[in-house]
């Protein structure tokens, strides 16, 4: 991995992030000691010549590129820096340095030797240095150098990537990296943004948005242009929603300045997933993005707490459009499942009272079962009798099945379920018809009596009631003469 690396930055000469970028007042060209030399702008359009005595080597040896920052009344900037060496004859006058890169034409530059043959030794290693090429952050450059008279055996080339802005010494130095640096604070209370702008370019006015970022960032509203002397003063917006893709975002009001973005809710993707909105209608689940993201949206059944259990292959891959699905069953265990690269999180919007659905109610006695079905909508249902089977299945009996029935807007209809099957494994099942995603609704444990309808008849009633009421009798006709006996003896005694 090393060695690749190693390669990859030898290769397209790419400056390595750590490394230190040296700072400059002035450029020019540079020779070896007791060289002097000279730079002009040069435009060559003759071909090359073949040297008789250079068939096997080159005249220019070695050459490696680099960066520098020309800081000048203030203000810095980054220029390339070429150093080359070469070895001196006698018909060489100089050696060009032309920089292309995409968009632009290429700038060419010659060093020009003297002709004092004293500073001239044949043979002579020398070294130029030029580093007045204007390059840009993040630029890619193509350089090519060749001696004067241009031979063909002496042509350089290398590509060369200007280090971006994320360099530390560039980041800090250069006006045209710096950006300002963004601190702020949250209010959820008030849903207010306050933004401190710091580390802004001398003298610069500074603008002020908040955004959705994607691919760009969507501003949610007019940028705010702050003046150099009112920088010190906080800024606030108001937001709607803590979205994790609102960001704030400033930039010096310069040409082409480069902007810089902090998102305060980057991390709070739940704020994602309330967009999901369901048609009564039509009966489509919908969801649509209010940030750009990388989701898979599938259905999935919540039977138990923290547990949804995936609707078979059925999922949805959305960045920026909307998710539908068609003709869904408004069930409270319906629920969307969200994944993403960070993790994945399940919205069940009908868990709540703002999609009323249709309601299941169940009634059992002896072997008899009633389903009652209410709807607030017309709906079609499939309802039986199934019984659990070792692998957590419901299976659905031979003798008992399914009744399909229709129950229309605002109505109840009520199933009678009349089999001899009363076990504790019995349960009652009810889906929907009508709907592509519904889910199937079970009821067990059905609580049935041991109490039987009787058959009445005399005999058993005489057998059963015979000595309770002749006691009873008995009982009302002593009573009776005793109170007969009564009265007489009180008549012998008549009142004074």
């Amino acid at each position: 991995m090393k060695l690749a690396l190693f390669l990859l930055l030898s290769v397209l000469q790419i400056e390595p992030r750590n490394s230190t970028i040296r700072q400059i007042q002035q450029c020019g060209v540079h020779c070896s000691e007791g060289l002097h030399c000279k730079s002009r702008p040069y435009l060559s359009l003759s071909r090359c010549k073949k040297h008789q005595d250079w068939n096997n080597g080159t005249n220019i040896h070695n050459a490696s590129l680099s960066s520098v920052v020309r800081c000048e009344e203030g203000k810095c900037s980054l220029n390339l820096n070429i150093a080359i060496m070469m070895t001196l004859y006698a018909d060489i006058r100089g050696v060009s340095m032309c920089v292309h890169s995409a968009g632009m034409l290429g700038r060419c530059q010659i060093a020009t030797f003297p002709h004092n043959t004293k500073e001239r030794i044949p043979g002579k290693e020398v070294e130029v240095q030029y580093d007045c090429f204007s390059v840009r952050p993040g630029q890619d450059v193509l350089v090519t150098l060749n001696t004067v008279p241009n031979f063909c055996n002496n042509v350089w080339t290398q590509k060369y990537i200007i280090p971006e802005c994320a360099h530390e010494d560039i980041r800090r130095t250069v006006t045209e990296c710096i950006t300002g640096e963004l601190t702020y604070t949250v209010n959820t209370t008030k849903r207010e943004i306050i933004v401190i702008v710091r580390e802004v370019p001398e003298d610069a006015d500074y603008n002020l948005r908040l955004c959705l970022k994607g691919r760009t960032c969507i501003g949610t509203g007019p940028h705010r242009l702050i003046k150099n002397q009112d920088l010190h003063i906080n800024e606030s917006f108001l937001y709607s929603k803590a979205l994790p893709c609102l960001c704030i975002e400033g930039w010096p009001a310069t040409t082409n300045a480069r902007r810089a973005q902090v998102c305060p809710f980057k991390n709070n993707m739940e704020e994602l997933w309330s967009g999901v909105t369901y048609d009564h209608y039509t009966q489509t689940l919908s969801w649509k993005p209010a940030c750009p993201v990388k989701a898979v949206v599938s259905l999935c059944h919540a039977a138990v707490p923290k547990t949804c259990l995936d609707f078979g292959n059925v999922s949805l891959s959305s960045e920026r459009h909307s998710v539908v699905f068609s003709t869904v069953d408004p069930h409270p265990q319906l629920c969307m499942k969200f994944t993403t690269e960070a993790g994945f999180w399940i919205e069940c919007p009908f868990s709540s009272e703002r999609y009323p659905g249709w309601d299941l109610k169940v009634a059992s006695k002896a072997d008899q079962h009633w389903a009652e079905i209410s709807s607030w909508f017309p709906a079609r249902f499939a309802v039986g009798l199934c019984k659990m089977s070792s692998s957590a299945t419901c299976e659905q009996p031979e003798e008992s099945p399914f009744l399909n029935i229709s129950v229309a807007k605002m109505k109840t209809s009520v199933v009678n379920l009349s089999v001899g099957m009363c076990d504790a494994s019995i349960c009652i099942q009810v889906r929907r018809l009508d709907v592509q995603f519904a889910i199937q609704e079970l009821r067990c444990n059905l609580k049935c009596s041991d109490q039987q309808f009787v058959q009445w008849n005399k005999s058993d009633v005489l057998k059963k009631y015979a000595l309770p009421l002749a006691v009873f009798v008995l009982a009302f006709v002593m009573a009776f003469l005793a109170g007969n006996v009564t009265l007489k003896e009180a008549g012998q005694y008549p009142l004074m």
